[in-house]
């Protein structure tokens, strides 16, 4: 099983995918603080996975996640999300941080 990683300048790692054996889906978790900047990378992380081998599935973890991620909202309603699709995901299913701020986050990138 092959993870991809981002890592911050200070070394943290901030975004890992994988994908479960038999391609049956990806697993993605946010870690820390994000950026629009971390967001677009983990987002063009999972594109390029997909068009490797195309999976109908994502299981989205922001458990680790801290803050809001407001600022990356409107990219993954309006740029992540039909690229991903098009590229044949199917399903999406998002695991909330916890607290106000990452619930506020997933309400704004709803309304998109």
């Amino acid at each position: 099983m092959e993870k991809k990683e981002i890592r911050k300048a200070n070394g943290d790692v901030c975004f890992e995918a994988y994908r479960l054996p038999g391609n049956s889906y990806i697993c993605v978790h946010w870690m820390g603080v994000q950026s629009l900047e971390t967001m677009v990378m983990g987002g063009s992380h999972l594109l390029s996975m997909l068009r490797e081998l195309p999976c109908r599935a994502i299981l989205n973890s922001n458990q680790e996640l801290v803050g809001p991620w407001d600022d990356g909202a409107f990219y993954l309603a309006y740029k992540w999300a039909p690229a991903a699709a098009s590229l044949g995901l199917h399903y999406f299913a998002h695991v909330l941080s916890p607290g106000i701020f990452g619930r506020r986050s997933f309400e704004k990138f709803k309304q998109h």
